[in-house]
């Protein structure tokens, strides 16, 4: 028997990265309320989390995130050393003292990023080259991913979500950062290849859905699809059975076959070398 819906969110399943958005979301209310089930509906138009936690409430799993620090892995005395780096001029600064704060800057934008309690969440899948996570690491080299994850949790943090039905988190938008490029509707419409440069180094940006980019990185910690590297096509399955998320990303991944379970296979857009985004998927078979 299907359990009742503590939180019901819309989604549409061709967009990879709603799809993995679910997927983080699943995994931060299973860490919150010490276990919950996801799912997704026949329709493949809803995501389902259900728990047995009487308390639990969709405001309370954003407000737990609001009230969460998001930081990377840097130790306290690096941290400190860093800071006091970065008050030093170009001129102030000695030649080892430029070449300490280049190796800070590169620990800085590279290390794995923590979700501090209620989750305690280690995400580091970027870096992961041997089980295949750090093919969707889609920013490029001298971009720094916990400014890019600061910048989509600074929306969430300031309310921009408190008068957003919980249904609607995924379509939201507010904001205009530098994104993870997960969200595959911005994808189609343009890159920075169309305008002829990229937003990052112009310091320029635009409008983003920073709830849905959050929850897919942090989805992506566990959740993989299937992928077929030699034609840059990835697959993923909506599964619609209730699971905790170790079964759950199983299914997610293909790699538990489910009678009738629906399968989608999406592309990377390859917008130079290192920077890339999720492209919409299709229906296998389509």
């Amino acid at each position: 028997m299907t359990p009742e819906p503590t939180i019901r969110i819309n989604v549409d399943v061709t967009n990879p990265g709603q799809f993995f958005a679910c997927c983080g979301l699943l995994e931060l209310a299973d860490r919150l309320w010490n276990g919950a089930e996801g799912w997704f509906d026949e329709s493949l138009l809803h995501f389902c989390i259900a728990t047995e936690d009487s308390t639990a409430n969709a405001e309370g799993l954003l407000q737990a995130l609001i009230n969460c620090e998001l930081r990377n892995t840097m130790e306290p005395d690096k941290l400190e050393r860093y800071e006091f780096l970065k008050t030093l001029t170009t001129k102030e600064r000695s030649k080892s003292q430029a070449e300490e704060r280049k190796q800070y800057d590169k620990l800085w934008r590279e290390l794995p990023l923590v979700l501090d309690a209620p989750f305690h969440l280690t995400m580091d899948w970027f870096l992961d080259n041997r089980a295949g996570g750090s093919r969707f690491k889609t920013w490029a080299g001298q971009q720094s991913v916990i400014n890019i994850a600061l910048d989509m949790k600074k929306p969430v943090d300031a309310g921009k979500y408190a008068d957003v039905p919980s249904e609607d988190w995924l379509q939201h938008t507010c904001g205009e950062s530098v994104d993870f490029n997960f969200d595959s509707d911005s994808s189609v419409q343009s890159s920075p290849l169309d305008a002829g440069f990229s937003l990052d180094p112009l310091k320029m940006s635009g409008a983003t859905r920073p709830l849905m980019q959050l929850f897919a990185f942090i989805g992506l910690q566990r959740f993989r699809s299937l992928a077929d590297t030699k034609n840059n096509a990835y697959t993923y399955s909506p599964w619609t059975i209730p699971a905790l998320p170790p079964a759950a990303a199983c299914m997610a991944s293909s790699g538990s076959q489910v009678p009738g379970q629906q399968k989608l296979t999406f592309p990377l857009l390859y917008r130079t070398k290192y920077l890339k985004s999720f492209l919409p998927a299709q229906l296998n078979g389509e």
